[in-house]
């Protein structure tokens, strides 16, 4: 198996402590990785957004990367981006609407859903958002086609694999408030 080394910021002095380099010394702190075939791109931070309206009804689109299943909004954090700038940045990409950030209501990892069109390693912070303004508009490329429905309906669609867990922890959030 390979390893190479990602740099992640400066430190004093170091050993790496693989085969490949048993004798070298690095300035910086480094990770160690293995390249693993099964996931080319590595762990995968993601996002996905419970965006809610005025009447409680929160936003599924159909994926075609899920295989044609019903998604929340969101998608990959970039580097030097923020948990919840990302998932703004994604909901206004995929619905054309500005929102406004509640709460982080889920977090999870998902290796190699049955329903992603690839094989991958996600890492996912679900983000709970109102709308704050902007004119819904779907990309028509991550999604396809929406619904707005009240929660305990939303758990009732043929949802990607991991989704019915976001929606579950977003409505125990929900509820936790309204006691």
């Amino acid at each position: 198996m390979n390893t190479y080394l990602t740099y992640i910021y400066s430190t004093p002095k170091i050993r790496c402590q693989t085969d490949d380099c048993a004798d070298i010394w690095y300035t910086g702190m480094v990770m160690a990785t293995s390249q693993n075939l099964n996931y080319p791109r590595g762990i995968e931070l993601v996002g996905g957004v419970i965006v809610e309206n005025d009447k409680g009804e929160i936003l599924l689109g159909k994926c075609p990367k899920w295989g044609n299943k019903w998604i929340l909004p969101g998608g990959h954090i970039e580097p030097g981006e923020t948990i919840v700038a990302s998932q703004l940045r994604e909901a206004e990409e995929e619905t054309g609407l500005k929102l406004r950030p509640i709460a982080i209501t889920s977090w999870g990892e998902l290796i190699n859903s049955r329903d992603f069109h690839r094989p991958a390693h996600f890492v996912y912070f679900d983000a709970y958002c109102k709308i704050a303004g902007g004119e819904f508009k779907l990309d028509n490329q991550e999604l396809v086609a929406y619904q707005w429905l009240i929660p305990a309906e939303a758990l009732k669609l043929d949802l990607a694999e991991s989704y019915d867990k976001s929606i579950e922890e977003y409505i125990k959030y929900i509820n936790s408030r309204n006691l």
